[in-house]
């Protein structure tokens, strides 16, 4: 399910024009060597994406609208 969620999710931040802007990795807590690269691996690619290309007024309307058909996609797949 988690995978479906950060799937949704990076597509609609594509749709806003914020790829890129998303990262999910398994981590277990014996392993902070990779807990450190992955943050620090992703702050750089954050920064390096700049800042938001969102500014001033932004309509979320239609964003909530195209959030709730998807959900309500999801629920009737059953995922």
């Amino acid at each position: 399910m988690t995978i479906k969620r950060i799937t949704f999710l990076q597509e609609l931040l594509s749709f806003m024009g914020l790829e890129g802007r998303l990262h999910l990795d398994w981590i277990s807590s014996a392993e902070a060597q990779k807990f450190v690269q992955v943050v620090t691996d992703f702050t750089e690619k954050i920064k390096s994406l700049g800042p938001s290309p969102l500014s001033g007024d932004f309509d979320l309307s239609a964003i909530a609208s195209s959030c709730e058909a998807a959900q309500d996609a999801v629920s009737v797949e059953g995922g």
